[in-house]
């Protein structure tokens, strides 16, 4: 079903985390790279970056090359490995400069999640843009003129173990190319949307034709990543397979989001370098003694350095209470944090504190800290502080921030390959594998105007506007309420309600990788029970599963039971508002299929039971629809009794409006997370309160529920649901939690 990932030759599906594990292995779990703690004592806190030229006999012209040289190179005379890396077509040797490399380089090197290392990004012009396999190549420049340029005037190694190479687009074709064919040269080659084809090249000089035939290949590290939606994945995901095909080890990432654009290779910088220079040992770049006559002494005091690499993972995450309104914190800020500068809006508690400073952070100690026990009061009335927590101090009650970089897309910490809180360290503190992410959304109805407006405009369009985000987790599900009838609008049956969905329409469900569908739903049965049970079948084919109805009252009652990473997850739903023609038949011999009734008799059985079982149980309801925020007060009163019940989660699966959030202390002493009622997510509702929508992804780690991330989204034209503008979100979230936000309370003492 989905995946976001593969690393060769492991492969697995269904565990988003299992991708971020491969974009991380070079830069979190790298045992051959200590971290450098101490940088040579020196004023520079940043690298340099300048434009050197060389003339070319080759070509007969003046050639130039952009460099990044580390921090405190000047002050030292040993050599420094090298990363040379190519820009795209029609682009410089500027690209990589554009794209963030000085100041990711800083930030990795500072932080100590990088060695010290020297970049060479060449400018290739007409040749690296021309296929051109003869003397006057773009390979036979680079190697015969530039690389012993570099050489003769940077400190760099000139063994293999220390070279590296790389490039973007036509770029990481060339870096494959020059790769495989010397394999002798270089340890280590990525391509980054690698612009790959079988024709237009000799296949000596084509790497898809080298990945099968070239000597020497298992001598290198290789990286392969794209975007989802990159025009360049057919040759890309040639190159993977046939890799595959020789049992080449190689890292092959494809993120759920991204381009063949900038903003998509600005995106992934930090890892791309972790990748790179994952076995540069850190010893071997201990400072040499100061040149002659520099310093009273000659040498300066030996810098410290880390015994050897981190094992594991320490995250630090940028929080806030549940209800404050602020939902993104600009990367800019917390690499200044990780630096050890101040911030006057963050407050941590004395723990957290604690964690941070032994990770290796030099938090700043003029710092807020608070005890433990203050920390969520004083965030809870606050409109303008957040805070940061280890995962294990996480609660529903804290809402982790989104992280913004320079202007772009703002993405969730854990779907980041790394951000400037992420620690490398033999003392982790999350366990990526012991983490389960599902996505709730409310109604979705293909019906009506949502019909003709998806038969106006193709199902791309429909789902396009959130495909990013319900894609990101292990499970996505939908509240779907309306089942496909074979000639809809047309009917072979009588017709007992006025909505059905067309069979092509079923592609947007696959598209969006659907993996949960509820059945609670009061319209499934309009087109009759046999389209019912033939929609059934559709889901079936999909490998989807169900919940809250079925062909029989024992389907229809049977809970999702989710085993992942040794999470237990139980997912119950049922119905309490009928109408009766929608539910399954309690009548042993009837064959009526429907959903199930939300009958307390069983549910005081069935959720213990459940709870019994599972780590966490989740129930959603489809109640009684009315538009309003608040719901009335039957409706509350049902949804503690499920709680009581051993529920973890209850949702809301009926509301046309977005309902109220409340974190209720249920009879037992456990604190349940209740939503009642989520919005439509696919459903023509015009109004501008009933447009609106959240999703809510569920973090489930290590068996309990860590914290809820909210998708705020808007319809469109009846049937596209997208996310909404910076605007759009901080007036629906004043309304959400200051205008009907008096659920959301602090615990009694």
């Amino acid at each position: 079903m989905r995946s976001h990932s593969h690393c060769y030759p492991t492969q697995h599906k269904r565990t988003f985390f299992f991708a971020l594990l491969c974009v991380l292995c070079a830069f979190a779990f790298k045992p051959s790279l200590p971290i450098l703690r101490a940088q040579v004592p020196c004023a520079d806190s940043t690298g340099r970056v300048s434009e050197r030229t060389y003339t070319s006999a080759l070509t007969d012209q003046e050639m130039v090359y952009s460099i990044y040289v580390p921090p405190c190179y000047a002050e030292t005379n040993r050599d420094y490995p090298v990363l040379y890396l190519f820009h795209g077509s029609n682009s410089t040797n500027q690209l990589w400069l554009d794209l963030g490399l000085p100041a990711a380089m800083d930030a990795g090197i500072a932080s100590g999640d990088l060695p010290p290392f020297v970049v060479v990004m060449p400018y290739g012009g007409w040749m690296a843009n021309e296929n051109r396999f003869d003397n006057l190549s773009w390979e036979n420049v680079f190697l015969t003129e530039l690389m012993p340029n570099v050489e003769a005037n940077l400190r760099v190694t000139t063994i293999r173990e220390g070279r590296a190479i790389g490039g973007i687009s036509r770029g990481g074709f060339w870096a494959y190319q020059i790769a495989f064919r010397h394999p002798d040269l270089f340890r280590t080659v990525g391509g980054h949307s690698a612009f790959f084809d079988e024709g237009h090249r000799p296949l000596e000089f084509n790497p898809l034709h080298l990945a099968q035939t070239a000597a020497g290949l298992d001598m290198l590290r290789i990286w392969l990543d794209r975007g989802r939606d990159d025009y360049a994945q057919f040759g890309f995901d040639q190159m993977h397979e046939r890799l595959m095909a020789r049992e080449i080890a190689h890292e092959y990432t494809v993120y759920p989001v991204g381009e063949h654009n900038n903003a998509y290779w600005s995106a992934h910088i930090a890892e791309y370098l972790a990748f790179y220079a994952a076995e540069w040992e850190a010893q071997s770049l201990t400072p040499d003694p100061s040149p002659e006559g520099e310093g009273s002494e000659g040498t300066p005091e030996a810098v410290t350095i880390a015994p050897q690499a981190g094992t594991g993972l320490s995250l630090f995450l940028p929080a806030v209470a549940f209800q404050n309104l602020q939902t993104t914190i600009d990367s800019e800020q917390l690499y200044r944090v990780a630096n050890g500068e101040l911030d006057a809006k963050l407050v941590v508690s004395q723990s957290a504190a604690d964690q941070i400073r032994a990770a290796g952070i030099p938090l700043d100690p003029l710092t807020r800290t608070v005890p433990d026990a203050d920390l969520l009061a004083l965030l809870w009335n606050s409109t303008d502080l957040y805070t940061l927590l280890p995962p294990a101090m996480l609660t529903p009650r804290y809402r982790v921030l989104n992280i913004g970089a320079d202007g772009g897309e703002a993405i969730y910490p854990l779907d980041m390959d790394a951000y400037p809180l992420t620690v490398a360290t033999n003392a982790p503190n999350f366990d990526p594998s012991r983490l389960t992410r599902i996505a709730f959304s409310g109604v979705t109805a293909l019906a009506r105007n949502t019909l003709t407006a998806i038969d106006a405009n193709s199902v791309q369009w429909a789902g396009e506007g959130i495909l990013p985000y319900v894609t990101r987790p292990d499970y996505f599900h939908i509240s779907n309420e309306v089942s496909f009838a074979p000639r809809c609008p047309e009917s072979d049956e009588p017709v007992l309600g006025g909505l059905c969905s067309k069979d092509a329409h079923f592609e947007l469900f696959t598209m969006l990788d659907v993996d949960l569908v509820e059945l609670t739903g009061n319209h499934n049965n309009d087109y009759g029970y046999n389209v019912y049970n033939r929609t059934l079948g559709f889901y079936q084919e999909a490998d989807m599963l169900t919940v809250g109805g079925g062909e029989t009252l024992a389907q229809a009652r049977q809970p999702i039971l989710l085993t992942q990473n040794g999470i237990r997850i139980g997912i119950l739903a049922c119905n309490w508002n009928g109408p009766d023609f929608a539910l399954v038949s309690e009548v042993p011999g009837d064959e009526r299929p429907g959903a199930t009734y939300c009958e307390m008799a069983w549910l005081r059985e069935a959720i213990p039971a459940l709870a019994a079982e599972t780590d966490v149980v989740i129930v959603s309801v489809q109640y009684a629809e009315y538009d309003r925020t608040r719901p009335i007060d039957r409706q509350v009163n049902d949804f503690h009794a499920l709680a009581d019940l051993g529920a973890d989660v209850v949702l809301g699966s009926q509301a046309h409006r977005p309902q109220q959030f409340e974190f209720y202390p249920t009879s037992d002493g456990r604190e349940a997370f209740i939503h009642y009622g989520l919005g439509n997510l696919f459903f023509d509702q015009p109004v501008l309160e009933n447009r609106r929508f959240f999703i809510d992804q569920l973090f489930i780690y290590e068996g309990r529920l860590l914290t809820v991330d909210l998708f705020t989204g808007i319809i469109d034209d009846f049937a596209r649901p997208r996310p909404m503008t910076a605007e759009e979100q901080a007036e629906f979230l004043e309304f959400m939690f200051v205008e009907f936000g008096e659920r959301l309370t602090l615990p009694e003492d």
